[in-house]
């Protein structure tokens, strides 16, 4: 029964690397073409390319990805939204069904250029690196789970309390670029905090808790037998 435990256990942690290097080896190469995007970007005169309207115009956007704030239409980014034009309120008509955000208006301003793809790209590239950063050390964990005799282990643990510290910095790098785009679009430059990214971490340190309970329970047991 034992063995077989522990030999589930080694088999969940090999896939789970293997799985987590496959999605590493995916977002290195997505960050290796949105730095090509960048590059491509910088060498381009910033009015080479603009987007300009105007007038009367009917818009359907999914929710999950665009919203309005007040007069700022705006693009989601998980944690957070990337303003891109105001919209006149004084005959603006919304609503919102099933998920759908329909505005019928008056656009008084939308404007794009290049400094605002080279922002979402730069924002797009810190958020893929800190993902890419986290991911690095949930695989050394799964690497431990693949070769451990018992998840209640110093080095699970160790590996474990690792994996929720390094998940601090990098949220907080997200949080921290996402308000500095905001800032430099005009915005105040305001520190918003996930609430759903900071119980993640949470029950990633209680875990780490539980398992170095379990680890000192398992001590006591093998010094006494």
């Amino acid at each position: 029964m034992e063995n077989t435990i522990k030999r589930k256990i080694n088999v969940f942690g090999k896939v789970a690397k293997i799985i987590t290097m496959i999605i590493i080896v995916c977002l290195l190469v997505t960050e290796g073409f949105m730095l090509a995007g960048g590059i491509i970007i910088a060498c381009v005169p910033k009015d080479s390319v603009t987007v300009d309207g105007t007038g009367t115009i009917d818009v359907n956007v999914n929710t999950e990805y665009f919203g309005l704030n007040g007069e700022q239409f705006y693009v989601n980014t998980g944690s957070g939204h990337i303003a891109l034009g105001e919209i006149s309120t004084g005959s603006l008509d919304v609503k919102n069904e099933n998920g759908n955000l329909n505005v019928n208006g008056d656009f008084r301003q939308l404007h794009f250029d290049l400094n605002d793809g080279m922002l979402m790209l730069v924002y797009g590239m810190v958020y893929v690196a800190a993902i890419v950063v986290a991911l690095f050390f949930f695989r050394a964990l799964m690497k431990q789970f693949m070769v451990c005799d018992s998840p209640f282990s110093e080095e699970v643990v160790k590996k474990m309390r690792a994996f929720a510290i390094a998940l601090i910095p990098c949220m907080a790098t997200v949080q921290i670029m996402k308000s500095a785009i905001s800032a430099m679009q005009g915005g105040s430059f305001h520190f918003d905090v996930d609430m759903i990214s900071v119980a993640f971490v949470i029950i990633i340190f209680i875990l780490t808790m539980i398992f170095k309970y379990g680890t000192e329970l398992q001590k006591e047991h093998d010094e006494t037998v």
